[in-house]
């Protein structure tokens, strides 16, 4: 039975955040929570991604909760059904489908003055009131189609990466997929031998590292599942992960180590010296995801694989007309184009005191404190909010800091009997500030377009320092950052 005083929470996407949300605060004691998940089952982003070939690009040991290893994962970098299989497995440990509401899309979420709650609206008009909301819906979540002239025209398959049709027949098919980031890297060398012809459109060609993927073998497993062993795997990941942080300062040698790595990986793998060319970035490794493959350039050599570097022009309803109205006539496109990261809550209507929309205080770059708070917005935590990406690490390592970091602010408010806190706006400014002069060093501030930045260069996504920084900032928060209501 909850306690009388337990506050109402609202955990809003069941994915890996909610998911350590809601079995943090059942460790705790805490009952009185709801998790609402859009979908029609937890998983988030591992939900959403089920194209050929979806893996993690962590390795597997490191993208799990440090409260619930697995000793038994398949492979040195899992792939998605396994990831999903783990979500499913601990959701069920911890019974959490008793708090979790499926097929629910959040509408409007409104802080209520008058009463000190939340105010939430879902698609079926359904109405609930939270003490406390917990934005865990991630950066990873809302795909980006390409803007390009025509793409409503194309008559043939259309999908996006993240919504995979499975009952689309790619075989014997001629396609073609545009952009060659995380997700093109993973299909293309999937569906390569099974279409008649693969057309990879590349505008900007990123930085590949070997990943060194292999199966865990049956002795390796039985080893992890002896208690001391078994933190080895995780201990050993966490350091190797943690290292390569220090390829993302420009001009360092721990840099120029990995662009030499990607360079002799690339020269390995690709014979045609045009190709190669092709396929060398001109700006910083790092400053766009590094990306790891054993696979990718080998499938580019492939007979009935092109790649085109030429620009896009337009989409008609027959394929795609590239610069110099060269024609790609292709059955089906798709866009492996990403995801929106700067409009983290979607097309949700979030108010805050005095009726400020999110929206609005957002509307040149999304700001937190600490990637958890933000100024005039009372009660609401945000689980990998701006700023607390990461190029180099699991982001369960920042999901864990969060969540604990949440609880305290909780536990603070019932110790001092309060409804609500906020940090407070001067605090929230000054810590933005300090986080954009230490990123302006740093690679992510190179020359290049990338999802972590805004146009005009504010970078949005990344925390600057190594984990480790960051989880142990976050171990004690600074109430005197905050004001109490």
């Amino acid at each position: 039975m909850d306690a009388p005083d337990e506050p109402h929470m609202v955990i809003l996407g069941a994915g890996m955040s909610g998911l350590c949300m809601g079995i943090r605060l059942l460790k705790a004691g805490l009952q009185n929570f709801t998790i609402l998940e859009k979908a029609a089952g937890l998983g988030g982003t591992w939900w959403d991604n089920t194209y050929p070939g979806a893996q993690c690009d962590v390795r597997s040991h490191l993208y799990s909760f440090s409260f619930e290893p697995n000793p038994n994962w398949s492979r040195v970098y899992a792939p998605q059904a396994e990831i999903l299989a783990y979500m499913q497995r601990v959701a069920q440990k911890w019974a959490l489908h008793r708090h979790l509401r499926l097929n629910t899309a959040l509408t409007s979420a409104h802080f209520d003055e008058s009463n000190n709650r939340w105010l939430l609206r879902t698609g079926a008009g359904d109405e609930l009131h939270a003490d406390v909301l917990v934005c865990s819906t991630g950066p990873l979540t809302q795909p980006r189609y390409p803007d390009i002239a025509g793409l409503a025209q194309f008559r043939g398959k259309l999908m996006h990466s993240a919504r995979w049709d499975h009952t689309y027949d790619l075989a014997d098919k001629t396609v073609a997929v545009i952009g060659t980031a995380a997700s093109g890297v993973q299909l293309v060398p999937q569906i390569a031998p099974i279409v008649r012809r693969l057309q990879v459109f590349q505008r900007t060609p990123n930085w590949i590292v070997p990943r060194l993927d292999r199966a865990y073998r049956e002795w390796e497993k039985a080893l992890y599942r002896l208690p001391l062993i078994g933190r080895l795997p995780r201990w050993y990941q966490y350091w190797l992960h943690e290292r390569n942080r220090l390829g993302f300062d420009q001009g360092t040698r721990m840099a120029r180590l990995f662009e030499r790595l990607a360079d002799g990986h690339r020269n390995r793998q690709v014979s045609d010296p045009a190709l190669r060319a092709k396929l060398r970035p001109t700006y910083p490794l790092g400053c766009k995801r590094v990306l790891p493959s054993d696979d990718y350039y080998l499938a580019l050599n492939r007979p009935n694989v092109e790649l085109v570097t030429d620009p896009i022009e337009r989409i008609d309803a027959s394929g795609i007309v590239t610069r110099g109205a060269r024609r790609h006539d292709v059955d089906a496109l798709v866009c492996a184009t990403g995801f929106d990261t700067l409009h983290l809550l979607g097309s949700v209507d979030v108010r805050g005191r005095g009726g400020q929309a999110l929206a609005q205080a957002w509307k040149d770059a999304p700001q937190a404190y600490r990637g958890v708070t933000v100024a005039g917005f009372p009660n609401l935590f945000l689980l990998l909010g701006p700023n607390t990406g990461t190029g180099h690490t699991s982001t369960l390592l920042y999901i864990e800091a969060q969540v604990g970091y949440t609880l305290k602010c909780l536990s603070e408010l019932r110790r001092r009997s309060k409804a609500w806190l906020a940090v407070k706006p001067e605090v929230m400014a000054a810590h933005n500030r300090t986080l954009q002069e230490r990123l302006s060093t740093t690679v992510w501030a190179g020359s290049c377009s990338s999802w972590y930045k805004t146009a005009s260069g504010h970078i949005v996504a990344i925390w600057p320092g190594f984990s480790l920084e960051y989880t142990r900032s976050m171990r004690r928060p600074r109430f005197e950052d905050y004001e109490f209501g």
